[in-house]
């Protein structure tokens, strides 16, 4: 999901991104990957490296019931099989569910 996200923002040109994760093994080492020697953070490394330096990132550790609409996100395009690019014209089986993190 890291690296389909950052490849995501290559094509869009965006030139900072600030991701979120609810995974805070992930999230530790994306913000100290200069210093994870494991396959792991050598993977990262390598991804991150990728991008040119213009590029900034900022990775941040959310729980996921602060972010029900992601969540929701994420269940039906894997419920699905749906890879698609959206931006405010978002499925309308999950509407009630942006409104409500919205709102929250």
């Amino acid at each position: 999901a890291l690296a389909e996200s950052l490849e995501l923002a290559r094509e869009k040109r965006w030139l900072k991104l600030e991701l979120e994760s609810d995974c805070a093994n992930l999230v530790n080492r994306l913000k100290r990957a200069r210093v994870d020697f494991s396959t792991y953070g050598f993977r990262i490394r390598q991804l991150l490296n990728s991008f040119d330096p213009c590029f900034t990132f900022d990775f941040v550790w959310a729980p996921r019931c602060c972010n029900k609409a992601a969540d929701q996100l994420c269940i039906w395009a894997f419920q699905n099989n749906c890879s698609k690019v959206f931006d405010m014209d978002y499925p309308t089986e999950i509407h009630d569910v942006i409104l409500k993190d919205a709102i929250n």
